[in-house]
């Protein structure tokens, strides 16, 4: 028993670590939740480094003093420290959590208040001078797509020498030229648009602005967690990746991207420039490249089915984007 609650040793010793009182708990999507005397928590294994959690620990502490304070911050255990440690010596970390529900990307009004939100994080994110990031740069997008591009012809060799091709690396040639050519457009139109990237306004970002790190609350406030990849860098690319997500799940409907830049631009503005920004990222077949990655990064003895499927899908899905693009360029020319 633990404050007149059943819990596990295991959760008992590490929540007794901290100075909270227990109420309840449950499990969900693999973690464990409590309600406590200071709101629902989420007790969690932690496996990067110290430095990482210091820095992310910091930045939400100085986003909630600047207002925007409905993210997962973490408790401070008894002996002054982040991390607790299983009788195993394993790291946990315990964060504040929310009972509210995953942003659905399909829904417009969900899309809408999850890129109001985004552009809220960037705009309290500017107001704070003092940035966790020493000396910060970010990459231009000419060398991303420039690497990216190295990485797709290092992938076409490797395949290319394997002797007996399994399903994947047969369809993998039959695509890589058309896909190739794509990205190596991409990268063309990028230098020929002269498009400077230090022009587009840079700060810390989420990082990972998924569908799952954004909670839906009881009130339709929003409500921002997996704060594990913050970075430096411009703040269109958090709203590109998730428009982009949002787009390949909807077959890329032109009324979810107006209404998830509409939900943006009330927080703040975009103007042309930001949306040639976006237009020339979406140019880029970042599927197709993804997916090359994940093969060549991962065990190449056996490949998952789900990954073949993924690329069965990549030509209609590349159908639909093509035809966003198009209206993409249209509505640039208005």
């Amino acid at each position: 028993m633990f404050g007149g609650i059943i819990v596990n040793d295991k959760y008992r010793e590490l929540l007794e670590q901290y100075d909270v009182k227990v109420i309840s708990t449950f499990r969900s999507r693999g973690t464990f939740q409590c309600e406590t005397d200071q709101g629902l928590a989420l007790l969690k294994e932690y496996h990067s480094s110290l430095r990482k959690l210091a820095i992310e620990y910091e930045w939400k502490e100085k986003l909630s003093e600047a207002g925007f304070s409905l993210t997962d911050r973490y408790f401070i255990s008894k002996e002054n420290s982040l991390v607790v440690y299983d009788r195993y010596h394993t790291p946990f970390v315990l964060k504040h959590y929310f009972p509210g529900r995953e942003c659905d990307l399909h829904s417009e009004t969900d899309v809408y208040a999850a890129c109001r939100n985004l552009a809220l994080l960037h705009k309290t994110s500017a107001g704070i001078s003092d940035i966790p990031f020493e000396n910060p740069r970010t990459e231009p997008v000419s060398l991303i797509f420039a690497r990216r591009n190295q990485e797709l012809r290092t992938i076409r060799r490797y395949i290319g020498k394997v002797n007996r091709k399994k399903a994947f690396e047969l369809l993998y040639m039959k695509y890589f030229h058309t896909f190739y050519e794509e990205a190596v457009q991409a990268f063309d139109t990028l230098q020929q648009m002269d498009l400077k990237d230090d022009s587009s306004a840079c700060g810390v970002c989420h990082g990972a602005y998924h569908h799952h790190n954004i909670l839906i609350l009881p009130d339709g406030t929003v409500a921002t967690v997996g704060f594990e990849s913050i970075c430096y860098q411009p703040y269109l690319i958090d709203l590109y990746l998730f428009l982009r997500k949002t787009m390949e799940k909807n077959h890329y409907d032109w009324r979810l991207f107006e209404r998830g830049i509409a939900g943006y631009s009330e927080q703040r503005s975009i103007d042309v420039h930001d949306l040639r920004f976006l237009y020339l990222l979406f140019l880029y077949p970042e599927k197709f490249w993804k997916i090359s990655n994940q093969y060549y990064n991962h065990r190449k003895s056996w490949i998952s089915p789900k990954m073949l499927e993924k690329l069965e899908k990549i030509p209609a899905q590349s159908q639909e984007r093509h035809s966003f693009l198009q209206y993409f360029s249209r509505y640039l020319l208005k």
